[in-house]
């Protein structure tokens, strides 16, 4: 018996040092109720928080995981953006969707889409308001939020399910989201797009590329970026921002000192604003929608 707890718990080390992992973990929440798995389009699942601090029906805010459309999960969630939005009154759906090389591009855009008709189809029934949705996410769900933001209801990536809903949202935060995929400071690696896209193909490409679609009708967009990231370079952010701002759509654009990717810390000092902040930011920009 020791033996063979020797040989399991090698394994697991050895799995591990792999780069393999079990089935993705929970995010705790305390705040209120949770509804987890619930199927929307493309059999994808989403799990759904709805606080208790106020009573519904609550503004939704829909949260999109990082990953590059290759990898990534709805549990990829910082507790402190949910219990931020949560404390200031909104339900947060964090969702999946397809995942290249399984599934290529659009298919990533399509389902986050099909996410926003969904809730607003299920908005009465899940205690939610239908007529206020939000949405945020990190890296590769930056940009396909940022996309919802930009290509409206009724655009060529809206299919599937629920087509008598809107996908409209009121106002997204891309947190360091990819802008311009035709260029090498999208972090996009050749090896990614091949998995995502199949090949290099500019007009793909400019498809999946937030700066494609600006215009002055998007819908408000809060753009964070870390300065000292060799990822997706800071270029992406502050170029869509200005593309953004001179075609006379809202925008704005919050710079992170000494911050990587995906918030990593760059050098000794802590970035600034801290997390907690930019949570914050986030809810107060959204608040700032919902008030006009």
């Amino acid at each position: 018996m020791f033996r063979r707890t020797l040989l399991i718990a090698g394994l697991l080390l050895a799995l591990s040092a792999a780069g393999c992992s079990g089935p993705p973990s929970s995010v705790a929440f305390k705040l209120g109720t949770v509804n987890r798995d619930l199927t929307y389009c493309n059999s994808q699942r989403l799990d759904l928080y709805v606080p208790r601090s106020v009573p519904g029906p609550h503004p939704i805010v829909m949260h999109v995981h990082g990953g590059g459309m290759t990898a990534g999960d709805k549990s990829d969630l910082s507790p402190t953006f949910l219990n931020a939005l949560a404390s200031s009154g909104y339900a947060v759906a964090s969702v999946n969707y397809r995942l290249a090389p399984g599934s290529r591009f659009p298919a990533q855009i399509q389902d986050v889409k099909c996410a926003v008709r969904y809730l607003r189809a299920k908005a009465p029934s899940l205690g939610l308001d239908g007529t206020d949705i939000f949405a945020f996410g990190t890296s590769v769900g930056g940009q396909l939020v940022a996309l919802v933001a930009l290509t409206g209801p009724n655009s060529l990536f809206d299919v599937g399910s629920y087509s008598k809903e809107s996908s409209a949202v009121r106002a997204v935060a891309d947190l360091f989201g990819p802008a311009n995929l035709t260029q090498s400071a999208s972090g996009f690696s050749p090896s990614g797009i091949q998995q995502v896209f199949g090949k290099n193909d500019r007009r793909k490409l400019l498809l999946a590329s937030p700066t494609n679609f600006v215009g002055p009708h998007s819908a408000p967009i809060l753009i964070v970026q870390g300065v000292d990231t060799t990822k997706v370079l800071k270029s992406q952010s502050t170029d869509l921002n200005g593309d953004l701002t001179a075609a006379g759509a809202s925008a704005q654009l919050v710079l992170v000192q000494n911050m990587g990717h995906m918030f990593e810390q760059a050098g000794s000092k802590p970035i600034v604003p801290s997390l907690w902040q930019i949570a914050q930011d986030v809810v107060s920009f959204f608040n700032r929608e919902r008030s006009m």
